[in-house]
């Protein structure tokens, strides 16, 4: 065997968590050769043997919906209205972004995300095949890619109630763009591809319905924003009449179904998500973004609850601050207890499948979020031995399952393995020089800031109030 990690708690995630005591796990080339007891297991011939004592061995998580390419913008646009984040906060800023500042942006926030354990990105942004090119493949991140495709011009501006203008060259060209990543990445075995439509807002149903059609031939999903806020709510009513929705629209353009993804969809009703669920809708929900941006908590319990399958993101930087998927099955756990006004809602077990094998199945990747022989080689360790971890105990229960999600950081990952390739080693990046990236970070984000500071404070967001005040 190529790899082996010994004497370790694994979580294999069969049958409940799969826990077991003193177990090894051996990998050769990509994939994952043997699961079982440490004693069982012929290691000592091994190129790399991992001592795994007092650490969780367990899949690398799935982030299910992210924008890497906006985390040099961290911590510009928390604390505002939600119907300002998007164009008075966020969108004065992110246009004096270069295609460069993005990609650095993604380095940044990939790396956050596997030093803290993500093994698979679910990336959504536009022209995303350079992303692939520059970050995903020299990282040897696993990567669900998601060219964005959006009609919508001239929306600065604008005020709540006034309707986009829609550009359907610009939908033609990202469509183009998407057949293109499609070809492109067809036998790459780190990358797969989703078709993106923005959202209902941001694209015409002519340009839906295209979606769909191609989403059918080639068999795969379609990754996309519903219901998202009050912003869209009353894009679409204007659009579409008074009782129109998200959902409504999506219905009576037959986009419910088991192809489609519907990231967020915490501005939604009882009914119309049992209508999601009963089309067999996938959901993902991104809580700490949504909670800092719109004040909400996604409806992640009640869609699981339905019967549904849903899976967990860090979506962008800018508002929740980070792409560490350990907080964010803490947050995810956290407010759905204080949402539902019940301390068993979503406990600690249905959060870790959610940020791995949940994830994973959202995306159809049915090679990874378990651990089993013949899977990919998608594979983190957990070390136990830190203050915030401590006690650990075995009997009558395994306390550290509660750890993994109330206590952990996401700093106590120490182990990153990739399709069998060692990412990150004892704590250390094997190839990528990190500092080296922050470095860059903090001099093009201040560059940002620099370019953009006018059309920023033009925009009059509730955020340059702070400034005056002297709060920021």
């Amino acid at each position: 065997m190529d790899i082996v990690i010994v004497h370790t708690w694994l979580l294999t995630f069969k049958r409940g968590l799969g826990i077991l005591q003193d177990g090894a796990l051996g990998i050769e080339g990509d994939k994952i050769v043997y699961v079982g007891e440490t004693d069982k297991c012929d290691y000592k011939s091994a190129d790399i043997v991992i001592d795994g004592s007092n650490h969780v061995t367990m899949p690398g998580l799935v982030n299910a919906h992210t924008h890497t390419g906006l985390t040099l913008l961290r911590g510009c646009a928390q604390d505002v209205p939600e119907i300002e984040w998007m164009n008075k906060a966020l969108g004065p800023l992110a246009r004096h972004m270069s295609t460069e500042d993005q990609i650095l942006g993604s380095k940044l926030g990939v790396l956050e995300g596997l030093r803290s354990g993500t093994t698979t990105f679910s990336e959504y942004t536009g022209t995303v095949s350079e992303v692939i090119e520059e970050v995903y493949l020299p990282f040897n991140a696993r990567v669900v890619a998601t060219e964005t495709i959006n009609e919508t011009v001239k929306r600065e501006n604008l005020g709540p109630q006034d309707l986009y203008e829609f550009d359907r060259s610009r939908g033609g060209e990202a469509l183009r763009r998407t057949e293109a990543l499609f070809n492109k990445y067809n036998a790459e075995d780190m990358v797969s591809c989703l078709y993106g439509p923005q959202a209902v807002d941001m694209v015409s149903l002519e340009t839906l319905r295209i979606v769909k059609e191609l989403a059918v031939e080639r068999n795969c999903r379609i990754h996309m924003h519903v219901a998202q806020g009050e912003r869209e709510r009353l894009q679409i009513k204007g659009r579409y009449g008074s009782t129109a929705t998200a959902v409504t629209v999506l219905k009576d353009n037959d986009m419910l179904d088991d192809s489609l993804i519907a990231v967020h969809i915490h501005d939604t009703t009882v009914k119309e998500r049992e209508l999601l669920v009963r089309k067999d809708v996938k959901m993902v929900g991104c809580p700490s973004s949504i909670g800092v941006i719109d004040g909400i908590v996604p409806p992640l319990y009640h869609y699981m609850s339905l019967g549904g399958t849903a899976g967990i993101g860090t979506d962008q930087a800018p508002g929740p601050g980070s792409h560490n998927m350990f907080r964010e099955m803490r947050m995810t756990s956290i407010l759905s207890k204080v949402n539902w006004k019940d301390p068993t809602a979503l406990p600690a077990w249905m959060s870790l499948q959610l940020g791995t094998v949940r994830g994973a199945e959202v995306l159809r990747l049915d090679k990874i979020g378990t651990l089993e022989v013949g899977k990919k080689a998608d594979i983190i360790t957990v070390n136990l031995f830190h203050l915030n971890l401590t006690p650990v105990i075995a009997a009558p229960f395994r306390n550290f399952v509660s750890h993994l999600v109330y206590s952990t950081a996401g700093t106590e990952v120490d182990n990153v393995i990739i399709n069998g390739t060692l990412v990150m080693h004892n704590s250390t990046f094997t190839k990528i020089d990190e500092k080296a990236i922050m470095k860059e970070a903090n001099v093009k984000a201040a560059k940002i800031f620099e370019r953009a500071e006018e059309d920023w404070k033009r925009a009059g967001s509730k955020f340059v109030e702070y400034i005056k005040k002297g709060w920021m």
